[in-house]
């Protein structure tokens, strides 16, 4: 059937914090293409799921951008035989999507190397740690990884939480570690928003951040730089792995073409929450 001037975006119903960033750079390609952009939200519930499906098939989108999703397989096999592109945003799917993402490789090498250059040995990677989801995953094993290629061993290493939420930061140093003996110094935060919580949990018990924690947030979002102390980070660009993600969809044509794999640049914005603990010798 003949697609419409229309493309899908599917959001985890759990907001993530950066989606916003990503569907604004992803509306601006849109529009400015002369197409209109669906909107559509997920969650686990089976009927929702196929009833968000039949809603996309019902538009004819033209393409289908999954944002931070773990799609269920049949979903995306479907839309595949339905000759509609699926692309994945801000994470690897499979190898039967694209992808216009950040290298996740890449991010938590250069927080790891920077950290490790500044001192620090005893590094927690705090947020969402399971194994159960595709960047949870990756981030834990790039972060142990990379903590071993530095010389570093699992006694160097700390892992603590499921989400990226506030809460998880804040209660990180609260309740499950002794925040007058931390057994780190440093914190990789896996979104802004665990930072901040760690950063209020320690301003909250007379610490201070850099001195008592160094702290490096991903994400990099306005809230890093507004923070009290500004906090240092990993910054993606999510405006553009949208914009960019519509336009391999423009630059597409019908016939079975590879998916590809798209990394934007990020960048370390150093800032006022890591100590230099050289320094100190």
């Amino acid at each position: 059937s003949k697609k419409s001037r229309a493309v899908g975006v599917v959001v985890p119903l759990i907001h993530t914090n950066f989606a916003d960033e990503v569907i604004k750079g992803l509306y601006e390609a849109t529009i400015s293409s002369g197409y209109e952009l669906l909107i559509t939200y997920l969650d686990e519930n089976e009927d929702h799921q196929y009833q968000v499906f039949q809603t996309l098939l019902s538009r004819q989108v033209g393409a289908v951008f999954m944002l931070s999703l773990d799609i269920p397989s049949w979903m995306v096999n479907t839309l595949l035989e339905e000759k509609i592109s699926v692309i994945s945003l801000t994470a690897l799917l499979n190898d039967q999507v694209s992808a216009v993402t950040s290298d996740e490789s890449e991010m938590m090498n250069t927080i790891i190397d920077y950290l490790v250059t500044m001192g620090h040995k005893n590094i927690a990677l705090i947020g969402d740690t399971k194994l159960t989801t595709i960047i949870s995953n990756t981030r834990r094993t790039n972060f142990i990884k990379l903590m071993h290629a530095h010389g570093l061993t699992d006694d160097n290493m700390f892992l603590y939480g499921t989400d990226h939420t506030y809460e998880t930061g804040y209660n990180s140093v609260t309740t499950d570690y002794d925040i007058n003996h931390l057994p780190f110094t440093a914190a990789v935060a896996t979104a802004d928003l665990v930072g901040q919580g760690l950063a209020n949990a320690m301003l909250d018990h007379g610490k201070k951040v850099p001195d008592d924690l160094s702290i490096v947030t991903i994400d990099g979002l306005q809230q890093t730089e507004i923070a009290r102390p500004k906090l240092t980070t990993i910054q993606q660009n999510f405006p553009e792995i949208g914009r960019v993600a519509m336009q391999l969809f423009l630059n597409s044509d019908s016939s079975n073409k590879d998916p590809q794999v798209i990394y934007i640049p990020t960048e370390l914005i150093q800032r006022d929450s890591v100590l230099n603990l050289n320094s100190r010798i």
